[in-house]
């Protein structure tokens, strides 16, 4: 089996359309990897269940309306 290295926008050659197709699977593998991260880390904390839904609609403290809050800014 040939060992590939990942494309990069830098290097990928746009006029191949073999090697754009290649490249926009790598970035949807990735995207997939991220979301599927985030979705078990949003999980963990008990933000949303398996079915994608909100388990709690609650704004933390500091952003609910009377609280004093500082945007850093």
């Amino acid at each position: 089996m040939p060992v590939t290295t990942p494309l990069s926008l830098d290097a990928v050659n746009f006029s191949n359309r073999d090697e754009v197709d290649a490249f926009i699977q790598q970035l949807l593998a990735e995207g997939r990897i991220r979301v599927q991260a985030d979705i078990a880390k949003l999980q963990a904390m008990g933000v949303m269940d398996a079915n994608g839904k909100l388990l709690n609609r609650e704004l933390p403290p500091d952003m609910q309306e009377g609280s004093e809050r500082d945007f850093g800014g």
